[in-house]
């Protein structure tokens, strides 16, 4: 653009992209404490935001570094907000995943809610069977295992999986701290 003989366009169009890139990290690494979450939080947000997705971090989000296992809280988080994304860019806009983490009382909550079709309730217990899948069958392996992760985890820690409908899907994950903060 300066070769072009734009330069408060440059330095406009420059600008721009830097405060939207720092509110990318802001958000996340504001609210939780829990570098592995924050660090994955920061990942997905970037992705969302090349696939044309607004990623939201609630404001009530606050995550304290060691109530829950790092890699359980990668693993249930990223597979939620993966499918999320795909299910808002499925969807008709606006594209947008919300993504809560928070401390209840003795739990942990973790929220993933999206903009796409949502998921029918005659299909919610089958979402958690291993291999099942709401994806093109253009790849044989890797499909219909994020959601089988999150129900193990959270099968395994005393937890519960809630599955809602507000406009898209709404997974939300309850881990009981005292179980998780080891």
């Amino acid at each position: 653009m300066i070769e072009l003989g734009t330069p408060e366009e440059t330095v406009e169009s420059a600008t721009a992209e830097l405060a939207a890139a720092q509110r990318l990290t802001d958000q996340p690494v504001g609210a939780v404490g829990e570098p592995a979450l924050a660090a994955l939080l920061l990942g997905k947000a970037a992705q969302a935001h090349e696939r044309g997705v607004e990623f939201v971090v609630t404001p009530d989000s606050a995550v304290r570094r060691g109530v829950a296992e790092p890699r359980d809280l990668v693993t249930v988080v990223g597979n939620l907000v993966d499918n999320a994304i795909d299910a808002a860019l499925a969807g008709t806009p606006p594209r947008r995943v919300t993504v809560t983490a928070r401390e209840d009382g003795d739990a942990l909550v973790l929220r993933v809610a999206d903009t796409g079709d949502g998921l029918p309730e005659s299909s919610v217990r089958d979402a958690f069977r291993r291999g099942w899948t709401t994806k093109p069958a253009a790849r044989l392996h890797g499909r219909g295992l994020g959601l089988a992760l999150v129900g193990q985890i959270t099968e395994r820690h005393g937890g519960t999986v809630e599955v809602g409908h507000e406009g898209g899907a709404v997974f939300t994950v309850r881990l009981p701290t005292a179980v998780t903060a080891r």
